[in-house]
Order: C-alpha cells, then structure tokens, then sequence
C-alpha cells in the first residue's frame, strides 16, 4: 500500500470508490434517492472540474489517495478544509478550523487499515501547516462512525443535514491534539 498525494488521472478511481464506499455504507439506512443522487459518471466529472480549477494546488487542502499494486487507488482522503465554512456552531469551528472533508474506502479494502494510514499521512500534511486540531463531520447514520472515535476523536456536536431531500444529522468528532495521529502514518 502506497499513500500520494492524488493525480487528475485518478478521477476515475476516485468516482468509484466515493460511491462504492457510500453503498456499501448507507444501503438499507436511507432512501434509495440519496445513493442514486451521485452516480460514478457525475462523481468522476465533479473530481475532474475540481482539478481543473486548481482546489488542490494550495496549501489549503490535500487530497490524498491509498494505491495497491494489484488494484490500484483503493481509497482517499481530503483533508485542510475549513471549518467555519460547514460548521454551525462557531465555537467549535474556533476550537477545530480544519477538517477531513471526506474519508473513503473501498468495500474490499475497509477493516485493514487504510483509512488509519490516510489519517495519519492527513495529520502529517496538516502539522506541518501548523494545524493543532482537526475534525471531522460523519453522517449520524454511517455505521463506520464508530472508526473515529477508536482514533482517539471525542464527539464536539451534532447538525442537521440534507441528503439529496432526506433529513439527517452529522455528528461532528474532533482531536484536540493531531500530533497523537501521527503514529498511524
């Protein structure tokens, strides 16, 4: 397992494990309507036109990716986004102005430490930008929620959310302290 920073040529893979990742995780726990809403040919085109404009080129954000020998990208991780942008409560984007914006992986790869490794290398790129904290937002009903808090994450908050017409909230954890994620890198 290799983890890179990601390339456009990726966009492909990147489409397909988000909605892979999103099936696997939500199917039978919400409305077909949601998981429909993002289709792997609209997924990869929303990738491409972020490339495009540059999204990654900055020290703002990181979109990091898992890479197999035998089945390529697996898995990503887009990590710097800020908070007070997505969260409502202003006291804890105050506390916790960066985020994993999005953690996903691949069914056949989850439960064998990739996405440990993505946060590790995530809280690498954002301690040397001199992030101290970082959060990140999970749906209330992802059933991998649970992985964040094995990480060491504690629950800051909840906020109501919109999936393509279905109401639902994120539960938002946060690490007060990155250095310790560093050791999953």
């Amino acid at each position: 397992m290799r983890i890179r920073v990601a390339r456009r040529e990726d966009c492909q893979n990147l489409g397909e494990v988000i909605v892979g990742a999103n099936r696997a995780a939500f199917e039978g726990r919400v409305p077909e309507q949601c998981l429909l809403a993002l289709p792997v040919s609209t997924s990869v085109a929303n990738w491409k036109r972020a490339f495009d404009s540059g999204a990654f080129d900055s020290d703002e954000q990181v979109l990091l990716v898992a890479e197999a020998a035998s089945d390529g990208v697996v898995a990503f991780v887009l990590a710097g986004g800020y908070t007070a942008k997505v969260f409502r409560d202003r006291d804890i984007s105050d506390m916790y102005p960066r985020e994993i914006v999005s953690l996903h992986v691949a069914p056949g790869w989850q439960h064998r430490g990739v996405g440990r490794s993505l946060i590790g290398a995530s809280a690498d790129w954002l301690i040397a930008r001199q992030a101290k904290t970082l959060a990140v937002r999970v749906l209330e009903l992802n059933p991998n929620r649970a992985f964040y808090a094995r990480l060491g994450a504690q629950e800051l908050g909840l906020q109501p959310y919109d999936w393509a017409g279905f109401a639902t909230r994120e539960v938002i954890y946060g690490w007060p302290d990155i250095s310790r994620l560093r050791r999953f890198a």
